[in-house]
């Protein structure tokens, strides 16, 4: 099993819930609670209620953990259901919030998400694995000759700290985007495509329905004024955004006093050439492009070669990750990347940062073509965390062995791939699955500088 860099309180609390469909909506309630009709021949009754009670249990267990398993306490709050014909999906979960204004007992489908100001999207985790989005209960639906499963996720979130408690409604959304965890990772040739189906709507929650014992990081929510169409990191407001709330970080467009070089394959070019747009100006910044995987010799000497040569004060850098989710290995990435820290020189005359960039996301759901075009389906959002996983951690154990070098070694501390999985409707062109349009672009480089600055 993966293991996570970091780990997240498990959800308290009991009782197992059951879902009823009402109007569209999604309601639980406890499960066990039987209505008794009184009968005064107890005879009947006492069998009957044992019968049912026994029946209830049954079912219980195939929906519930193991009682050994620490998950199988949990609360109303925080709960996706999910039904569909897939036993261990994986699922990609978005939650927008809307300005409270008439209550939010009235579900709210924006399918565009026009009119949010607040929202984020997030991969659910490999089963069996904790984390913010995470499977922990399934159990068999029978319809007719069709068999579906109704799987429980649990969303360990809290709301966006910059609004305050009921200012805003939310609308949940869900769609199966593998079909399980280990085809999803598969390496290139993949023999299973992304699934391509509309988000669907699961129902309309308020801030209590939210899991109020998260602890630690939270999710990494986009936000903005009503009257705004710029998406800013939640982490970069400081107090109440309806009211006093104002941004922590300078503008974009301005020199700094430090110079600046983005070394990656398509996706950081891109941003580095739209902060020399946005500048309009190269003095401070440089940008180098190089493709293929790591596999590739010549590849990996390049961005050896640039990493050792780097004057720049800061120096991000991906290495192909892009590349390494479509057509890599993820057992030799590993090993490939440890080569390339290898490379990092321990000393300069002046001092350097090197951070290591996470691979932005990727959008399957956006490119028409998935069905047919094999050589896509191991580009799967899966893979980048994968990839992006694997990474940290070396970056992380790379830095503990380099304490007191003047050459500082870390991971961008912008969760650019996070922030990027919110979008999906901003392609750099029509059906573009792994390149982002100017103010995702924009948004990132916002975030990005502010954290450097």
């Amino acid at each position: 099993m993966r293991r996570r860099l970091n780990k997240h309180l498990q959800p308290k609390g009991g009782g197992i819930f059951t879902i009823d469909k009402i109007d569209g909506d999604s309601k639980m309630h406890p499960r066990g609670s039987l209505r008794r009709n009184n009968f005064s021949f107890w005879g009947l009754v006492i069998p009957f209620v044992v019968v049912i009670i026994l029946s209830a249990r049954s079912y219980s267990h195939s929906i519930a953990p193991a009682a050994s398993d620490p998950k199988e306490s949990y609360t109303k709050t925080g709960i996706l259901t999910v039904t569909s014909e897939y036993k261990r999906p994986i699922i990609i979960a978005t939650i927008r919030g809307y300005l409270n204004e008439d209550g939010c007992t009235t579900p709210r489908q924006d399918n565009d998400g026009t009119n949010a100001i607040a929202t984020v999207t997030l991969l659910s985790e490999e089963p069996d694995d904790d984390g913010i989005l995470y499977q922990f209960g399934t159990a068999k639906r029978r319809l007719g000759m069709k068999t579906n499963w109704e799987t429980n996720f649990h969303l360990n979130i809290r709301p966006p700290s910059t609004f305050e408690q009921g200012d805003l409604c939310f609308a949940v959304y869900w769609r199966v985007e593998y079909v399980d965890y280990e085809s999803s990772i598969s390496d290139f040739p993949s023999s299973t495509s992304s699934f391509r189906g509309s988000p669907t709507f699961h129902r309309a929650w308020d801030w209590t329905d939210f899991n109020p014992s998260t602890d630690g990081a939270n999710a990494d929510w986009l936000v903005r004024r009503s009257h705004e169409l710029k998406w800013v990191s939640s982490a970069h407001y400081e107090g109440d955004i309806l009211n006093d709330g104002t941004r922590s970080c300078p503008s974009t467009l301005r020199e700094r006093d430090y110079n600046i070089v983005f070394i990656g394959d398509s996706q950081p070019f891109y941003m580095c050439q739209h902060l020399k747009w946005e500048l309009e100006s190269s003095r401070n910044v440089r940008c180098v492009q190089i493709k293929q995987t790591l596999g590739n010799e010549t590849t990996l000497q390049a961005y050896a070669n640039e990493l050792k040569n780097a004057t720049e004060n800061v120096v991000i850098f991906n290495p192909s990750g892009l590349w390494e989710a479509a057509y890599g290995s993820i057992d030799k990435f590993r090993a490939n990347f440890q080569r390339l820290l290898d490379h990092i020189p321990s000393g300069r005359k002046h001092h350097q940062s090197f951070f290591f960039a996470p691979t932005t996301a990727v959008h399957p759901i956006v490119y028409g073509n998935l069905t047919t075009d094999d050589r896509k389906w191991s580009m799967t959002q899966a893979r980048v965390r994968e990839i992006n996983t694997i990474a940290k951690q070396l970056v992380l154990d790379e830095t503990k062995r380099r304490v007191g070098d003047t050459i500082t070694l870390r991971v961008l501390p912008t969760p650019i791939d996070a922030l990027s999985l919110n979008s999906e409707d901003d392609p750099k062109s029509p059906g573009d699955m792994r390149h982002f349009g100017n103010a995702t672009n924009e948004m990132l480089l916002e975030a990005i500088l502010c954290d450097l600055d």
